[in-house]
């Protein structure tokens, strides 16, 4: 059973929340993608390949999506402006939903660095000459601000926090200046600090000051079937889904999440990280049995997909972004799932090293099949949920691609605890 949410434009208390564009043709949800990569930015024909790659139809399509895209380096000291103006008239011709990205991995909890660079942002969309027609919110053109600031050291959630609140008074300041071009903001954030978050009670903290959170949930999905492995040695439920399903069912009216899954894979860089691929890691870019490795990615990320948003439900999955549920990590990556080919700039579709991943088939929902409301035990709760689907191919119990009495049958027999 397919759900096509439709997701009612509420204005926030102090942002112009962007107008929803509609899903990709025949997705239930939409696909955005990061990109490092500034040479689309400086380069005209770089900047064709991207709007050529984000308006294709082939899977995973971000046609109709969102692209995010980093800037803050590109636009220092106000150079370059007339090229990001160039930049953003083509991804918003694309129609194409676009952030513009200041990103620090290493942030030791200093808001000064982040206001400075948004601050330079904001000057841009001050600036901006674009005329926009995808990128328009209830009072007129709007640009998204993304954040990808990550605490490290003893930078702290509650200093991030506090960021986020002074990033807000900038954005805010700037969308009562008179500015053409008004700005949201989005930002990305670690399991960690969600946890950080939720544990504390802090999400009336957070939501005031943000119109999007992306968590970054670098996790496979919950687990794989027989014969084949998770990837890390932690519960089944520590899958992209556990956190995706967490933030969703913690997002307010009026404001959006989305997924965002990592799809590099530098080998020699994640060395014993490789659980933190969403699709797994080796056999993912160059599968032993597979003769077209494109194929074989698509599909897998693909159905991944798929899956964890069958997980969600109506209410959740509304509370995803309209125009990317799911956020890929990043354009050179996404390349080598849809056409192998190399972006400029970017990094070949060859592993630099190698996982010991087991990982060798497309994930099935399996953490523990009858459990079918993710609450660690098989109890009259899953039976509402087989009930609802009865007929469908949705919390198949068995696995077997039906709902039928023979899912009833497996629930009774795993009823009780899960192990």
């Amino acid at each position: 059973m397919q759900i096509t949410t439709q997701v009612t434009v509420v204005v926030a208390s102090f942002f112009v929340t962007a107008l929803p564009l509609q899903p990709a043709a025949g997705n239930d949800y939409s696909i955005g993608m990061m990109n490092w990569v500034t040479h689309p930015i400086m380069n005209s024909s770089d900047l064709t390949a991207l709007t050529s790659f984000a308006t294709s139809a082939t899977t995973p399509s971000i046609a109709g999506g969102w692209v995010i895209q980093e800037v803050a380096d590109t636009i220092q000291g106000g150079a370059n402006f007339p090229q990001v103006d160039a930049y953003v008239q083509a991804i918003d011709t694309a129609g194409i939903h676009l952030s513009l990205n200041y990103a620090d991995d290493n942030w030791d909890g200093t808001a000064q660095g982040v206001t400075d660079n948004v601050t330079l942002i904001l000057n841009y969309l001050s600036a901006c000459t674009a005329t926009l027609s995808t990128n328009v919110g209830v009072s007129g053109p709007t640009i998204d601000v993304n954040l990808d600031v990550e605490p490290k050291g003893s930078a702290t959630t509650a200093d991030w926090i506090a960021m986020l609140s002074q990033v807000h008074s900038l954005i805010e300041a700037h969308n009562t200046s008179g500015a053409t071009v008004h700005a949201t903001l989005s930002a990305f954030m670690s399991t960690e600090v969600q946890d950080d978050i939720s544990s504390g009670g802090l999400w009336g903290q957070v939501w005031p000051s943000i119109d999007t959170l992306i968590v970054m949930a670098y996790r496979n999905l919950p687990c794989f079937t027989t014969p084949c492995v998770g990837t890390v040695a932690a519960p089944c439920n520590d899958g992209f889904m556990k956190w995706g399903i967490e933030l969703a069912s913690n997002t307010p009216a009026g404001k959006y999440c989305s997924i965002a899954l990592e799809l590099d894979h530098n080998g020699a860089d994640l060395g014993s990280e490789c659980w933190k691929i969403s699709f797994g890691a080796t056999g993912i870019y160059n599968h032993p049995s597979s003769t077209d490795p494109q194929a074989y990615r698509r599909s897998f990320l693909t159905e991944a997909m798929n899956e964890g948003w069958k997980l969600l439900s109506a209410t959740q999955q509304g509370a995803l972004h309209p125009n990317g549920g799911f956020i890929l990590n990043s354009y050179q990556w996404l390349s080598c799932f849809r056409d192998g080919v190399q972006v400029n700039g970017g990094g070949a579709c060859v592993p630099s090293g190698t996982c010991d991943d087991a990982s060798r088939c497309i994930p099935k929902l399996a953490h523990n099949p009858p459990d079918l409301n993710f609450d660690g035990v098989v109890d009259g709760l899953d039976l509402a949920v087989l009930h609802d689907h009865l007929g469908t191919c949705d919390h198949d119990s068995n696995l077997d691609g039906d709902v039928t009495i023979d899912d009833l049958l497996t629930l009774i027999a795993g009823w009780g605890a899960c192990q």
